[in-house]
């Protein structure tokens, strides 16, 4: 478990500064306050030390003999959810310049509840909608932030 503990966090380190050169690349202010670059600046400069702690912590732990065979990777059922998220991810992606973000998100969340184990309709009704159309809601009504309307304009 060590080791897998020590891949994920070295990947989320390498993600953070990757993040944090990418940012520097935006301005952190602007005439108005805070530019573009400030919040992911400070998102990947939290990520870095966080993952440098996590690094340290578990470099420090003692190594465990009676360990056995250990997965890096979801194995089982639990793969098979993996690679259902996976494949979900990369459909809505494609769906919601052709049908926009509301339906495709409606969708993408309905289909994403189910494959994590939810059975019953209400709640996933509940999850689709409010995640879908809520969401939209929100961030063009409140934040004024664009969102992908597609072919269909819905």
């Amino acid at each position: 478990m060590r080791q897998g503990r020590l891949i994920a966090t070295g990947a989320m380190l390498a993600f953070c500064l990757f993040a944090l050169w990418q940012s520097l690349l935006l301005s952190l202010t602007d005439r108005l306050g805070p530019g573009p670059g400030f919040f992911p600046f400070w998102l990947a400069l939290i990520g870095i030390v966080l993952a440098v702690a996590l690094l340290i912590t578990t470099a420090r732990e003692p190594r465990d003999p009676s360990e056995g065979e250990t997965h890096i990777l979801p194995h089982g059922p639990g793969a098979l959810r993996w690679l259902a998220i996976v494949a979900l991810l990369a459909a809505a992606t494609v769906a919601m310049a052709v049908v926009g973000f509301r339906i495709s998100m409606l969708v993408f969340n309905a289909a994403l509840v189910i494959a994590l184990g939810e059975r019953r309709w209400w709640a996933i009704a509940l999850f689709a909608v409010l995640g879908s159309f809520g969401v939209y809601y929100v961030f063009t009504t409140w934040l004024d932030v664009l969102l992908p309307t597609g072919w269909l304009e819905f």
